[in-house]
């Protein structure tokens, strides 16, 4: 009898731990405004690394592209996406190859589009790791320095000379 009453009280305090949880709040962040937060973070690192001030004008990142991936553009980096599983894509890269920089974020229209998504970024890295392999020895190890993270419906893409630094102001602007 003691263990029926037991076994009756572990399973009614399961039951009252798992009424009270709570699925977390979908996060809803425009990509347009993650991209902002990272190219401020980009113009500190530049600014440390002694590049003047007015390079800067409206917030703008000297000798860098920025590329809407769900508008109709022929940049060889746009024709790997699917548009179809894309809500929003940006890509921030160097106007010049010289340097591996480049900083892709997506957001995934839903979660059935994330796999295709990052398969498409590693398609990315691998072409990255391809050209810079025999280019430029210093840049081709930013480029194996890569990160690709994914965080709900949303994707980033990483090779910069501090990456850590985008990926905590990814996380930051996605809580």
């Amino acid at each position: 009898m003691k263990k029926i009453l037991s076994l009756i009280f572990i399973i009614a305090t399961l039951f009252s731990f798992v009424g009270c949880t709570e699925k977390a709040p979908e996060v809803n962040v425009p990509v347009k405004d993650i991209v902002a937060s990272i190219k401020e973070q980009m113009i500190k690192d530049m600014k440390a690394a002694g590049v003047p001030e007015d390079m800067f004008k409206d917030g703008d990142l000297p000798r860098y592209m920025e590329t809407d991936l769900t508008s109709e553009g022929q940049d060889p980096i746009s024709k790997l996406f699917n548009k179809e599983d894309l809500e929003g894509g940006i890509v921030l890269q160097q106007m010049m190859n010289v340097k591996s920089d480049l900083i892709i974020v997506l957001k995934a229209k839903d979660e059935s589009s994330i796999d295709n998504l990052k398969a498409s970024l590693e398609e990315v890295k691998k072409q990255q790791e391809n050209i810079w392999s025999t280019y430029l020895p210093d840049q081709y190890e930013k480029v194996k320095n890569n990160i690709i993270k994914v965080e709900g419906n949303y994707l980033v893409y990483i090779t910069y000379d501090n990456p850590e630094n985008i990926i905590t102001v990814f996380n930051n602007t996605l809580k």
